[in-house]
């Protein structure tokens, strides 16, 4: 059975030379999983989320049942001999990769997921769903809703103006490292009570925890590299605009939009200095909904020409940014009952992107933040990637700290 797809998974399809659209989610278990439990959970999701052990045709924007998939979804690891990355072709196989990496005494879960059928935040809706499917809770009544038609309709008022696509250009000057290169993944963790601290402070001083950590990458950006202009895409959510108050509905889809964000650092700024001038800008493109244009053109094109030529034509206009932003945002931990083993760690991560292409994500578990990476570059590149990282964690602390 085939399943079509939506005008938005195609925005994940437009820059295929340069980032294999992959999501991936890392979650430490306290116990082992029973792993034929965890196969029939797949099987169970399917119901809900058909797509899911599909493969993906390029060509017809659809979704193909294939036989046998589900028998290539997991894979087990001894801790020896682990990976490190999965392989996950979405054209040719499921669109989920489940790789169980066995320690003495606990299991770590690796999930891949494709982009083409969701997005990060459709990315959790999937795992609260699988955590449910093995926790044995019946999902006869659950329904994935994909369609982006509702939130357009409600986004678009009829006697409102279509706001104009920035003309800004993108950053480029991102540091070119020789190396051999290979697959590097990076992790760094601000625990609860620093992460508390901060997420008050922003309270205090009216701005949001977005414009605070895209401000921080900025500065660290600045300080690695020189870079005083940098527009790093923007995440927004629309399933925040139009919400499914049903608690049977999920949103296993693409419903997230960018817009860039323009960032101007200034010799001596501070965070502070940063912030301000980040947020003032972030609600300023809110309020025009500077989202919007493309989404819209995907919409209206996809309802007349073939997937190829939407894609051909949207790629030409696509703003392509070398440096980017992805929050995934707090992973309810009550929503994750995999059985009665205790989830005790969990973050994102985007996809391995070539440098010098870098994405910085961020994910809140029990209050504490993992900002992470995955890269395919140069030992010096993996360097450099990890000094961002502490810069950014650096940058935050004195900042709650200062306050």
């Amino acid at each position: 059975m085939n399943y079509r797809g939506e005008p938005l998974d195609l925005i994940p399809t437009l820059d295929l030379a340069q980032t294999y659209p992959l999501l991936e989610c890392t979650l430490s278990l306290m116990h082992p999983v029973d792993v034929e439990r965890l196969e029939v959970a797949v099987k169970t999701t399917q119901t809900v989320v058909p797509q899911v052990l599909s493969r993906y045709n390029l060509r017809r924007n659809r979704f193909e049942e294939q036989s046998n998939s589900l028998n290539h979804v997991i894979e087990e690891y001894d801790a020896s001999h682990d990976p490190g990355r999965g392989r996950l072709d979405v054209l040719q196989g499921p669109q989920l990769k489940i790789q169980i990496i066995h320690y003495a005494d606990y299991d770590q879960l690796r999930l891949i997921m494709s982009r083409l059928l969701t997005d990060g935040e459709g990315f959790k809706h999937y795992l609260y769903l699988l955590a449910a499917a093995y926790d044995g809770q019946d999902l006869t009544d659950f329904v994935n809703e994909r369609s982006v038609r509702r939130i357009m309709n409600f986004l678009r008022h009829p006697h409102r103006p279509l706001p104009q696509s920035s003309a800004v250009s993108m950053a480029d000057r991102f540091p070119r490292l020789a190396g051999n290169v290979h697959h590097h993944k990076g992790e760094a963790l601000i625990p609860r009570v620093e992460s508390q601290q901060l997420r008050k402070l922003a309270r205090q001083q009216g701005v949001t925890m977005n414009a605070v950590l895209l401000s921080a990458y900025a500065l660290a950006l600045f300080s690695l590299t020189g870079e005083r202009r940098l527009v790093i895409p923007y995440q927004v959510d629309l399933r925040l605009h139009g919400p499914v108050a049903a608690s049977n509905v999920v949103q296993v889809a693409n419903l997230t939009s960018q817009m860039p964000v323009p960032i101007t650092v200034q010799e001596g700024d501070t965070l502070q200095d940063v912030v301000v001038r980040t947020q003032a800008t972030i609600t300023r493109l809110h309020e025009s909904l500077a989202y919007l244009p493309p989404l819209v053109e995907i919409n209206r094109m996809s309802r007349a020409l073939p997937p190829e030529l939407v894609r051909r034509l949207a790629g030409k206009h696509r703003e392509s940014a070398a440096v980017s932003f992805a929050n995934f945002g707090h992973v309810d931990q009550t929503r994750l009952n995999f059985g009665n083993i205790p989830v005790t760690q969990i973050y994102f991560a985007g996809t391995y992107r070539t440098m010098p292409n870098f994405q910085l994500t961020v994910s809140a578990y029990h209050d504490a933040w993992t900002l992470a990476f995955r890269m395919l570059g140069s030992e010096p590149d993996y360097q450099l990637g990890i000094k961002i990282l502490k810069n950014v964690v650096t940058q935050l602390n004195q900042w709650g700290n200062d306050k």
